[in-house]
């Protein structure tokens, strides 16, 4: 508390209006934002995980409202990105076609190319969530809900519902959280009713899986994915049974880093597919999902003010204001620096959330050529370069 009053109380001397807290979706996206290749479109480090956090960020930035196709840096989108998937693999088409339809870019032959995927005997090879995956996929490929394709798998996912109510992606006689809730989600994709003693019967074995403070598993991806069921059901995961004892949203704020990437479980370390999954679960609706086309924030941390201005004289303190966006993870001053004539002043420097001073007599005589860079929490910073005169 003592901390965020000082803070407030520095905002109010010099001027700057205190950004108000943003919400863990809000941070979530700001993490997925720095981590997106500003060249390809693509999120995260180049490698083998790349086309799944791509498409895992398409879902998740279309979930929150906004357009993947106007996330993009210097180069291409995470349109671009999404467009250019890979899809050899099962799995990789039946998480491309989510992909697509959440980046609105849907390829006008992927019913045909997921249908393609199909075993014999209308399930896709590869297990129970594999089957429920087709269905998503052939949902997100406009495939009627009515079309033999859908019905066909949707009547074998019912025949592999295991006593519990549940499913399991191992062939385990207990069902698991995520095998669980992915049929859940398919089947209400494929418009079966919440009313249907299939899934009335899912529904109560969900809530048995539920720990007492409010996860799934202990962990963020089960826990998303419940929320993403429990929406399926047209119900809330704040309310009533599903938050009783603890909200699983709640639960997973609770595993919310400041930089806005989440933890796989608590004591593990971010991912961007828990990040992702988090996204989806805060932003209140359910896959396979749109863009609506909101207008992306620039998330880049603003220099709003240089004192001097360029070729002044210091006199007194040499300061910088600046801010983040809002709803963005905020300014981090561990992470703010700057150097005077390629010199680095950074531990000279007193340096907030809010602006980054350097007394006068700190500085040298002369020209000076100053370099600041202002990073927020997530990751993303920008720089400033100009020159003042030192007096001394």
């Amino acid at each position: 508390m003592r901390r965020a009053t000082t803070i407030f109380a520095l905002a109010v001397v010099v001027g700057i209006a205190p950004v108000a807290a943003a919400s863990p979706l809000e941070k979530a996206l700001d993490h997925l934002s720095a981590r997106q290749d500003s060249l390809t479109g693509a999120i995260g480090p180049v490698g083998a995980g790349q086309a799944a956090d791509t498409a895992w960020a398409a879902m998740a930035v279309a979930g929150a409202g906004e357009d993947p196709s106007a996330w993009h840096g210097a180069g291409l989108g995470l349109g671009d990105a999404v467009e250019a998937l890979p899809g050899d693999a099962i799995g990789d088409v039946l998480r491309l076609s989510m992909a697509q339809r959440a980046a609105g870019t849907l390829d006008p032959a992927m019913a045909d190319r997921v249908s393609a995927q199909r075993s014999a005997d209308g399930s896709f090879p590869g297990g129970t969530a594999v089957t429920a995956w087709g269905v998503m996929a052939l949902i997100a490929a406009a495939v009627p809900p009515d079309d033999p394709r859908v019905t066909g798998a949707v009547a074998i996912l019912g025949s592999l519902q295991l006593p519990d109510g549940g499913w399991s992606a191992t062939g385990a006689p207990q069902s698991d959280v995520v095998t669980t809730a992915t049929v859940m989600q398919a089947l209400r994709a494929a418009r079966v009713g919440v009313r249907d003693p299939v899934l009335v019967a899912a529904r109560a074995r969900l809530l048995s899986l539920r720990d007492s403070g409010g996860t799934f598993a202990r962990a963020a991806v089960p826990t998303a994915w419940a929320v993403l069921a429990i929406r399926a059901l047209g119900e809330r995961p704040d309310r009533g049974v599903w938050a009783s004892g603890g909200s699983p949203l709640a639960a997973l704020e609770g595993l919310q880093r400041a930089d806005g990437g989440v933890r796989v479980a608590s004591g593990q370390p971010t991912s961007l597919f828990a990040t992702s999954l988090a996204a989806l679960a805060w932003g209140g609706r359910t896959i396979p999902t749109s863009p609506r086309g909101r207008q992306v924030p620039g998330r880049a941390p603003r220099i709003v003010a240089r004192s001097p201005a360029d070729h002044d004289v210091v006199r007194g303190v040499l300061s910088i204001r600046y801010s983040d966006e809002t709803g963005g993870t905020g300014i981090d001053p561990a992470r703010t620096t700057i150097t005077v004539n390629g010199v680095d002043m950074t531990r000279r420097a007193r340096i907030t959330p809010y602006t980054l001073q350097i007394r006068a007599s700190a500085l040298p005589m002369g020209t000076l050529s100053l370099h600041a860079r202002v990073r927020d929490r997530a990751g993303h910073s920008t720089t400033a370069d100009w020159s003042v005169v030192g007096a001394g």
